[in-house]
């Protein structure tokens, strides 16, 4: 009987240790998954504010481009857009959408792959063409992942309070803030005279005649029209600069002209000052009047 009790209070303390063992392989695990997380979700942030493109979407085709202009290679995918989480107000882009995305691995993708998309525009044209920072698979059929700890609520809040603090930036350094409609669209040829600076990055510059409904800022404008020269590419120097349509109606944060090399123009037999929208946030929309009024009077 002796023995017998010695046996198993030996095969307790095996029982025992191999617990311990196993419980302390647990706890590293999840020490290590919690200290992930905070990293996972930091990354996750960086990125949102890196990218001027966010969206979710389902891959359609591999080494394959959505449009005609886009250089197809085996880093090109279609994507077809499921949602749009984050983009420039003068890029359009909506669900169903099909998008060109450069990714960095193409390998990491298939067809019917669901994921998270931050981006940046690449090449615009009869469609949208993005170059990938980074992305975040989904479950297949799953919903659009909400930042990890944090609800969407306070993510939105986040991001218009980051929104608020460039845009009232934008607005302290414009000449002028006015609210207008672009009345037409030309393709502006420097002059001879003119001292332009030859780059791989050329803007092709056009100009954009904008009748002025309202001064926000800036004091008063002369005559209710102004010459706004904005670039026509799409080139990564340009990619996050406005363009222009006829009938646009909108905000426009004006800074007299001094990218293009002559900062004046001739309209109606006199010259006047030529201004540019060239920066992210220089264009909105009417919806953001009451918005850029609050931020002007803080």
């Amino acid at each position: 009987m002796k023995r017998i009790r010695t046996m198993a209070r030996k095969k307790e303390m095996r029982m025992n240790t191999l617990k311990f063992f196993l419980a302390g392989i647990l706890g590293v695990n999840l020490l290590g998954v919690a200290a992930a997380l905070p990293q996972a979700t930091g990354n996750q942030a960086a990125l949102a504010r890196q990218s001027s493109i966010v969206f979710a979407g389902t891959v359609s085709q591999l080494g394959a481009t959505s449009f005609v202009g886009v250089p197809k290679s085996a880093q090109t995918i279609v994507v077809r857009v499921d949602s749009v989480l984050k983009k420039p107000s003068a890029v359009s882009l909506k669900k169903g959408d099909n998008v060109t995305v450069e990714v960095k691995d193409p390998s990491a993708f298939h067809d019917g792959t669901q994921a998270t998309f931050y981006a940046d525009g690449w090449i615009f044209g009869a469609g949208v063409a993005v170059k990938e920072l980074g992305h975040e698979f989904r479950p297949s059929g799953g919903e659009t992942p909400k930042p990890a700890g944090v609800d969407e609520k306070a993510h939105q809040q986040a991001q218009e309070q980051i929104g608020d603090q460039e845009l009232r930036d934008r607005l302290n350094t414009a000449d002028f803030v006015v609210i207008g409609r672009v009345m037409d669209v030309r393709r502006w040829n420097a002059p001879k005279s003119a001292t332009t600076r030859i780059s791989e990055h050329d803007p092709d510059w056009h100009e954009a005649v904008v009748e002025v409904q309202s001064v926000l800022k800036g004091g008063q404008v002369k005559g209710n029209k102004v010459i706004v020269r904005f670039p026509g590419r799409n080139d990564v120097a340009w990619v996050h600069s406005p363009k222009f349509a006829k009938n646009q109606q909108g905000i426009f944060c004006l800074n007299r002209d001094q990218a293009s090399g002559v900062p004046t123009a001739m309209v109606g037999g006199r010259q006047v000052t030529v201004y540019t929208c060239l920066g992210h946030g220089d264009s909105l929309p009417m919806s953001d009047v009451p918005r850029v009024r609050s931020l002007l009077k803080n």
